[in-house]
């Protein structure tokens, strides 16, 4: 498995995983870049956020070119759980406003909020195939004392946020779910996908635009020119006056001062289970579409998928090498039985593990260096099915000057901070891991 710690970049001979998303859906082909080409605006990256600015970029009527190293999908795009939630990064409204102010954690609610208002108003005005399904999302309390923290967020969110979030308590989810562990829970209403069908829609319609998309070409290099940039390539070159990179944890562990070392790419994983039969729907309560995250360190996430499925994740582990050992599959697969032990004689039709991009203070960036003519997007740390797609498009506004942008929120402020001791990051996730295994123990 790729990884990008360790290897130079994405391969076109990299396999996609053997995911139930590819399983189930066969994306579009695009051919390789062949020639030398000039263009006016370059993106690196064929993921939501590159396909998003592709697609912002063409409305505004500028001549674009997307290059992606492999597939469209191969990367995050094609491996997510195919969650739509309000937010991005790893800090709570709560924790925003506390780091912050309040006036600066309204401002990324409007942003997170604005961000799945966009995915809705592309899936309708596109007429988008995504297999979009409905149902509460239920974030599940491990302890008591998560259960009192999500109680106490989720009263002052109503507060102060306007937001609109249930309280459970343990006796409302064991009335109403076969699940062993949980404490209690916060539910509000939710939203999946098929993040695949997500990502080769993005592509129809740039391409529809006027967009111009190649893939199985990665980039080896990019140097400022003296009138933009000189992006070498496999099999051409590319003269682009500005650059946008979008390649989230893929991107080269060496590739830009302005990405290197600035992101953490780790390793989740996912598992579908055979089909629920009537019976263990009933006994578990996973009767309809209806998607949950935990409040562990190292979370679980799990939805009920549209055909009766179970899709399970969790971390990954801290290798590329391992990511899809007998180890990893059945430390995921316990995990799952122990929750739901009506479960545990299902087995697992399907595994596979991606890369997250995490950044060092939990807050995504959408910057711009050189007077806004090369910029990136990156750093969602696991939670970017809408808001990746709002970052392409809020960072093509930036690109184009547009005063539609808050720049003083702090995703806009400032660059990813850089990793200290880079080298150390996987050595500090096995040590974080073994921590997080003590702790939640």
């Amino acid at each position: 498995m790729y990884a990008p710690l360790i290897s130079t970049s994405v391969t076109p001979t990299d396999k996609s995983p053997a995911s139930y998303w590819h399983a189930t859906h066969q994306s579009e082909s695009f051919p390789s870049l062949s020639l030398n080409i000039d263009t006016e605006y370059l993106i690196i990256g064929g993921g939501y956020t590159g396909l998003s600015a592709a697609i912002a970029l063409a409305e505004a009527k500028k001549n674009v070119t997307l290059l992606d190293a492999n597939n469209i999908g191969f990367g995050c795009a094609g491996r997510n759980a195919g969650f739509v939630l309000s937010g991005s990064g790893r800090l709570s409204l709560a924790a925003i406003e506390k780091n912050f102010s309040k006036r600066i954690a309204l401002g990324m609610q409007r942003e997170f909020d604005d961000s799945v208002a966009l995915l809705h108003q592309r899936i309708s005005q596109y007429a988008m195939n995504v297999d979009l399904t409905k149902g509460p999302y239920i974030k599940l309390a491990h302890n008591k004392a998560q259960a009192n923290n999500l109680r106490q967020n989720a009263i002052r969110q109503n507060l102060h946020f306007g937001s609109s979030i249930q309280l459970l308590s343990k006796s409302d989810i064991d009335a109403r779910l076969d699940i062993r562990g949980i404490f209690g829970a916060v539910e509000t209403q939710g939203a999946c996908l098929h993040p695949l069908k997500l990502a080769d829609e993005y592509a129809r319609i740039s391409t529809q635009l006027g967009a111009s998309l190649y893939c199985n070409t990665p980039v080896s290099a990019i140097v400022k020119h003296h009138d933009g940039y000189k992006i070498a390539t496999t099999k051409g070159t590319v003269f682009a006056q500005n650059v946008i990179i979008a390649s989230n944890a893929y991107t080269p562990k060496i590739f830009h001062k302005a990405v290197d070392n600035r992101q953490f790419p780790v390793q989740s994983s996912i598992l579908v289970t055979p089909p629920l039969t009537p019976e263990q729907q009933k006994l578990t309560g996973l009767t309809s579409p209806m998607s949950f995250m935990d409040t562990r360190m190292m979370k679980y996430y799990y939805r009920v998928l549209p055909d009766g499925w179970l899709l399970f994740g969790g971390r990954g582990a801290v290798r590329g090498e391992n990511a899809n050992s007998k180890t990893n599959q059945q430390r995921l697969y316990h995990a799952m039985a122990t929750m739901f032990p009506a479960l545990k004689p299902l087995g697992i039709d399907y595994f596979w593990s991606g890369w997250v991009s995490v950044s060092l203070d939990s807050m995504p960036r959408i910057f711009t260096h050189d007077e806004g003519r090369l910029g990136y997007a990156m750093g969602y740390c696991g939670s970017g099915v809408a808001f990746a797609a709002y970052a392409g498009q809020q960072l093509v506004k930036r690109m184009l000057d547009s005063d539609s942008v808050d720049t003083s929120l702090p995703l806009y402020q400032s660059p990813l901070p850089r990793y200290p001791f880079a080298a150390c990051r996987r050595l500090a996730l096995r040590g974080l891991y073994k921590w997080a295994k003590i702790a939640q123990a």
